[in-house]
């Protein structure tokens, strides 16, 4: 394999991860879209709860995190996203919640990480 053939495939898991980023990304966003939504709606009486989408365990997986495994830090930290998406303007695409989503995605980021070495430190004693 050549220098260029190596740098190929790094080119391509970089795309690989960036995708996957903008992807969660995009979740979180359609979730604070949704729940601004369901905010409207039992805002004016109406029943929500047969409407859960579950992104967020979405979410959770596509960072590593596995199946009912997040942290009640992690989960803090996305739902008081969640909250603040209510204080947006609701737009058909949800565009203005994009830098939140991003927000919320670097935080949840940083959390996972910062548990895994924690964890990891753990482990090493």
């Amino acid at each position: 394999m050549n220098v260029n053939e190596i740098m190929e495939i790094i080119v391509q898991c970089n795309f690989k991860i960036m995708d996957k980023r903008k992807i969660i990304i995009q979740l979180i966003q359609q979730d604070l879209k949704h729940n601004q939504l369901l905010s409207g709606l039992e805002k004016l009486h109406l029943t929500t709860e047969a409407h859960p989408l579950e992104i967020m365990d979405v979410v959770a997986e596509m960072m590593g995190i596995p199946t009912g495994s997040a942290s009640e830090e992690w989960m803090k930290i996305y739902i008081s996203f969640l909250e603040e998406a209510g204080q947006y303007a609701i737009t058909s695409r949800g565009e203005r919640l994009l830098p939140l989503a991003e927000k919320c995605y670097n935080l949840l980021l940083a959390c996972a990480e910062i548990e895994r070495r924690v964890e990891s430190m753990g482990e090493g004693k």
